[in-house]
């Protein structure tokens, strides 16, 4: 059930996307999509996406949504926001606001492939309910197979403090693309 709540969610914001991105990733256990998108009259995005994740008889649900600020150049995009983060595991709930950013390179020599990543964290002061502390981070290395769609191959990490037990909820390599629009 789950597995369809985050699926309709992420086709109905597909659906408005207007210069925006949607980014789409899996591995073996993991599903991950994000819809980013600049907000009218501001200098601002808004990001919202979740990850499903299943491994050993369990599952576990991380949504997010986050405001941040986005500067893309030709070679380089930069930004950085909060992303507010919500797990729903095993019998624990949590909230949690992270800090961070993201950003992306490209060599001049080779302006196909651009390599980039984003580390978001949240510390136990901005964390609630069962969880006491959240690290997502990634890195990715892409290459634009089409004018407006982007394929990658990446490296994640999302761990949690959940009452005082460090976990990686996540972790390894995925492969994705992002859409552009």
């Amino acid at each position: 059930m789950k597995r369809i709540v985050l699926a309709t969610a992420l086709a109905g914001m597909a659906v408005t996307a207007q210069a925006a991105t949607i980014d789409l990733n899996l591995s073996n256990e993991s599903v991950r999509a994000e819809y980013d998108a600049p907000l009218p009259q501001t200098r601002l995005n808004l990001s919202v996406g979740g990850m499903y994740h299943e491994e050993d008889n369990a599952d576990a649900t991380l949504l997010h949504a986050g405001l941040h600020t986005q500067e893309n150049m030709a070679q380089y995009s930069m930004g950085v926001g909060a992303k507010g983060y919500w797990l729903n595991a095993d019998g624990v709930n949590g909230f949690a606001v992270g800090l961070g950013g993201q950003g992306s390179f490209s060599v001049p020599q080779l302006p196909l492939v651009r390599f980039g990543g984003h580390l978001y964290f949240a510390p136990k002061v901005t964390s609630f309910s069962d969880l006491d502390g959240l690290t997502d981070m990634s890195i990715r290395a892409s290459y634009q197979a089409l004018r407006d769609v982007d394929v990658y191959l990446g490296w994640r990490k999302v761990s949690t403090d959940i009452k005082g037990n460090d976990s990686s909820l996540d972790k390894g390599f995925n492969i994705g693309f992002v859409m552009n629009f």
